[in-house]
């Protein structure tokens, strides 16, 4: 079972997102203020389980919320309480007029180089740097939201929240590193000292405007950007990740870049041609972001175009774009063609590889239709360690009951299939509670 959280006494909302909110509290007769975070759907435990895991590997560094506690409350409601950092946010300073100048432009600068050594000493990355979440008192900022911070790992990296502003372009072709969250900063920079957004975003806030620009349109800076700015900046948002310069010494890296000439960047689109040849996704797929063509894919299978979906799964998963492998092999098996079969298996197999957990649980369950137990076995239980409710479900019932420990391991792989909300957990954790008390298996 989920930890509880401790008694918290919530007071006024402080803010919150697409999926959680977050409020002042208080903790029994504690002098100091918290913020609380509360989840909006009590399922939602692997962005739960992720956030907590990035508060304790950053351990309250300067510049971080520490955390204090973490659970379910009485309500069953996921929540994360944290140090309550001091200041407004400053995506809404900047709304009301706020311009960094150069020096507090600076002392930001410096704090966001400071917190980014340390998570990237410690294999973490943010990647989701951005005004709103930052907080802003005098020249002492905060970064808070951890919720889409994940390890550096082999590079591969496939999710994108859907109502990110900034993404890095490599994000879109199914990768990330250290670069990632310098393109972030990047134009971090532009927002706080200028209030413009990158591109066209203040007038065009589609989001399939927001791929294909960070992946097609030159990037401009606005005038308003200090010269000794412009350079650094230029660097941290070019469009390939080696073009980027990484460092955590500001004076150093205003120094390189001034030093260091930008690259080219041919063949990328001014904005007056962005969407002008076809729909900004599309235009997007037919320009090789795998990304753009997993999703073209999904909405033709929405529509019934099955053709034109194939046709881009295909291209996606050539490009190795695991989601797209996946899905491709879904279609296939969905198909019903037994000569189907093994080319489905194959495509489960690079995009499990390359950590797609859907595709882990579906090859599991290939393979055991198959009868090769242990190996799906095995497959079942990465899909399941990397919060995949289903697996979680069916590699529970695959132990043995009439051993202690083979029901320990199924209490333990059912509880977090509950937690996640499969309707069907909790009815065998009674069972399972059940045979441990002399009861039929």
């Amino acid at each position: 079972m989920m930890r509880r959280l401790g008694e918290w006494t919530r007071a006024e909302r402080l803010g919150g997102g697409g999926y959680a909110q977050v409020f002042r509290a208080r903790h029994g007769n504690r002098p100091d203020e918290a913020a609380l975070k509360v989840f909006d759907d009590p399922s939602y435990v692997n962005t739960y389980e992720r956030e907590v895991a990035s508060l304790m590997a950053m351990d309250g560094a300067a510049g971080t919320p520490r955390l204090l506690d973490h659970g379910r409350d009485g309500d069953g409601n996921l929540c994360i309480a944290m140090t309550l950092a001091p200041g407004r946010r400053l995506d809404r300073l900047i709304a009301g007029g706020t311009r960094l100048a150069s020096d507090s432009l600076a002392a930001l600068v410096r704090q966001m180089l400071a917190v980014l050594a340390v998570a990237h000493g410690r294999g973490l990355l943010h990647k989701d740097i951005k005004t709103s979440n930052l907080l802003a008192d005098g020249e002492r900022f905060t970064l808070i939201d951890w919720g889409v911070a994940e390890p550096v790992g082999d590079g591969s990296a496939e999710s994108i929240r859907a109502k990110q502003d900034i993404v890095a372009p490599e994000c879109y072709y199914g990768r990330h590193g250290v670069p990632t969250d310098f393109y972030a900063l990047g134009w971090l920079v532009v927002h706080a000292a200028t209030g413009e957004l990158p591109y066209g975003f203040a007038a065009n806030r589609e989001r399939d405007y927001r791929v294909a620009a960070h992946c097609l349109e030159r990037p401009e800076l606005p005038a308003g950007l200090p010269a000794e700015w412009r350079a650094l900046v230029g660097h941290w948002i070019a469009k390939a990740p080696a073009e980027r310069l990484i460092g955590y010494d500001l004076d150093e890296l205003l120094a390189r870049a001034a030093a260091i000439p930008p690259a080219a960047s041919p063949g990328l689109m001014d904005r007056r041609n962005m969407g002008r040849s076809s729909a900004y996704l599309r235009q997007a797929a037919e320009a090789g972001v795998p990304y753009a063509q997993y999703e073209l894919a999904l909405r033709a299978l929405k529509d019934g175009g099955r053709e034109e979906a194939m046709h881009w799964l295909e291209r996606a998963a050539g490009l190795g774009y695991g989601r797209a492998a996946g899905r491709l092999a879904a279609v296939l098996l969905d198909g019903g063609d037994a000569a189907e079969l093994p080319r489905a298996r194959e495509l489960l197999l690079t995009a499990g590889t390359r950590g797609n957990t859907d595709a882990c649980y579906r090859l599991g369950m290939l393979l055991r239709e198959a009868g090769e137990a242990e190996a799906a076995a095995g497959w079942l239980r990465r899909a399941a360690d990397a919060g995949h409710r289903s697996a979680q479900y069916r590699y529970a019932r695959l132990m043995d009951l009439k051993t202690e420990s083979g029901r320990a391991l199924a209490a333990k792989y059912f509880d977090a299939a509950a937690e996640r909300g499969h309707p069907r957990a909790r009815r065998r954790i009674e069972e399972l509670s059940a045979v441990a008390a002399g009861g039929p298996s």
